[in-house]
């Protein structure tokens, strides 16, 4: 390696596998595919730091993105994330509009996380898509 810093392992994830397919590919997929790849808030953590990671990957030169099983998702994981929407926090309705804006542009960086990733970005969907997806 040409600056003679070690490679850092690949992070592990709970709700995606990073494979590299060949050189210079990688294929990240979604992987809860006992729940149809719902997307829980663990998945909309790991989301933005899987491709800050790979943003940073000279190695890397596409992405390739697909969801274990027969469906691509099946949208955001209600059970998970309902609860995250039910209970914004604040004294009256502005204040909880203010808040309910601040969760909705955190959660919105899962997307424009794949959007500003340098790496042309594949999406090979099969199956449902639904919402979040």
């Amino acid at each position: 390696e040409p600056s003679g810093a070690p490679e850092a392992p690949p992070r592990e994830f709970q709700t995606l596998r990073v494979l590299q397919e060949r050189e210079h590919v990688l294929h990240v997929e979604l992987h809860r595919p006992s729940k149809r790849n719902a997307i829980n808030l663990c998945c909309w953590r790991e989301m933005v730091e899987c491709f800050q990671d790979i943003s940073r990957d000279p190695s890397c030169r596409a992405v390739v993105v697909s969801g274990a099983g027969n469906a691509f998702t099946s949208g955001i994981d209600l059970t998970d994330l309902g609860s995250v929407f039910m209970g914004i926090p604040g004294e009256d309705v502005a204040r909880r509009a203010w808040n309910l804006r601040q969760k909705i542009l955190e959660f919105q960086e899962s997307f424009s996380v794949l959007e500003k990733c340098p790496k042309p970005v594949i999406a090979a969907i099969h199956g449902p898509c639904i919402g979040a997806g």
